[in-house]
């Protein structure tokens, strides 16, 4: 073989290894875009939950605050750092810094003023941060979001991260990624079917409804109603009803103990006119089954007029002719003999068939049913002077009233109202009795 030809061979191999080495890398990072990227992908979703549910818990505490609750111990900042910090633990990441809002969700400096450049962008080197020992002052009462002016401190705006660890790109120096989120969560009242001539906006009432219209069969059973033409079977809206309350029994009509499990009926009397729900967040498990008997049982007062009621009924009927907040139910789960509680988080609470209970959903009574409450309907009772009502009440909870309530197979308990809304979305605050504040607030995500 002539001499000359030999180097242009070994030329060759060399050129072949290169392209191969190439390949070998380009493949890699075809592998971590797919893999790893996917994977950071995935991590991203995870870590703006983390977000998303850090600032609705800082934004609970604020709602505490707003509906007029005794400050804590540490006072407000430390509370609501300490329950962000504790959130993102709780969904393994880190937040890297987290702010005061407004409820239009624009930061504010320690003295209440918009964090704002001169061109209406974020300023946050300005803003008050969680954690720094006190709430933003100042006097704002009335904010307008479109034109910039800010109200008073009602929401938490967090900048969290978390960090990927690589799995394919490792082996081209690449060992980790990190991902950045950022939520904004605010309190306010539920003022969107309230209005301030009531005096209280909505209460939030101790009784559950479940999202689908029922009748009571004729051993006084609840039973899921026919379904309407269209397919339906959700209670009609804007229409006076007959809700009825069937005997006691699994998805049925329920009276709620917010802290059970003690219960009674002395204690759902001061639940009525005295609203003192939890934060509860839409959809979650909700322990809450009340032991009383409310058949004309019952005393409290009102401890803003100082107006004392006798039995539950006459409690309800405070509300005649206004629109309160009723939380509907879905499924109930029985949890009992060492069980775990039903899991609330998210996915969980929306994975099916389970939705978070330890045992197939449905049954329960007494002190082992739990209510998935994925919505709260607002309910206008019924006043005696509304035409539409036919003179009767708002609630007829005595157990004689099969003249009102008997829709065809012998109830003889029901409310009787409107459905007029749903609300489906976010965390209905806690309400709390005294004082002239809301009785129920809303946490809401807005960006």
């Amino acid at each position: 073989m002539p001499a000359h030809t030999l180097p242009r061979r070994s030329n060759d191999a060399g050129q072949a290894l290169v392209i191969m080495v190439g390949v070998m890398i380009m493949s890699l990072a075809l592998l971590a875009v797919i893999i790893d990227g996917g994977n950071v992908v995935t991590q991203q979703r995870v870590a703006q939950a983390g977000a998303d549910s850090s600032a609705e818990a800082g934004a609970i505490i604020l709602a505490q605050r707003l509906a007029g609750g005794a400050a804590p111990a540490a006072g407000w900042d430390d509370e609501i750092a300490a329950k962000v910090a504790a959130s993102a633990a709780a969904n393994n990441m880190s937040v890297n810094a987290a702010y005061y809002t407004d409820i239009c969700g624009i930061p504010l400096r320690a003295n209440g003023s918009a964090a704002l450049n001169a061109d209406g962008t974020e300023n946050l080197s300005q803003a008050l941060a969680v954690g720094s020992g006190s709430l933003p002052g100042g006097t704002a009462t009335a904010p307008d979001c479109p034109s910039l002016t800010v109200g008073p401190v009602a929401g938490v705006l967090v900048l969290g991260e978390k960090n990927v660890g690589a799995y394919v790109a490792r082996a081209i120096g690449i060992p980790s990624f990190t991902v950045t989120t950022r939520a904004t969560a605010v309190a306010g009242y539920l003022q969107g079917y309230c209005g301030a001539s009531q005096g209280e906006w909505c209460a939030v009432l101790p009784v559950t409804i479940p999202v689908n219209a029922i009748y009571c069969d004729g051993s006084n059973d609840p039973v899921q109603a026919t379904p309407r033409p269209d397919g339906s079977t959700a209670w009609e809206w804007n229409t006076v009803l007959v809700v009825p309350l069937c005997k006691a029994a699994p998805g049925n009509v329920g009276w709620l103990d917010w802290d059970p499990p003690a219960g009674g009926a002395d204690e759902i009397c001061d639940s009525i006119v005295n609203p003192d729900n939890p934060a509860i967040i839409l959809p979650s498990w909700q322990y809450v089954a009340e032991s009383g008997n409310t058949n004309g049982g019952g005393r409290c007062t009102d401890d803003d007029t100082g107006i004392t009621y006798t039995g539950v009924e006459e409690a309800m009927r405070k509300y005649d002719g206004q629109i309160v907040l009723i939380p509907q139910f879905d499924m109930t789960c029985r949890a009992k003999n060492g069980d775990p509680e039903p899991n609330s988080s998210d996915p969980p609470i929306n994975t099916p068939p389970n939705y978070g209970c330890p045992n197939p959903p449905g049954g329960g009574n007494g002190q082992n049913i739990w209510y998935r409450m994925p919505s709260f309907a607002y309910f206008e009772m019924c006043d005696p002077s509304d035409a539409e009502c036919s003179g009767r009440h708002g609630a007829y909870i005595q157990g004689n009233d099969a003249d009102v309530c008997d829709t065809g197979n012998g109830a003889t308990s029901c409310l009787v109202g409107r459905f007029v809304d749903i609300l489906s979305t976010g965390t209905v605050g806690p309400g709390v009795g005294a004082g002239t504040g809301s009785k129920a607030l809303g946490v809401q995500l807005i960006r």
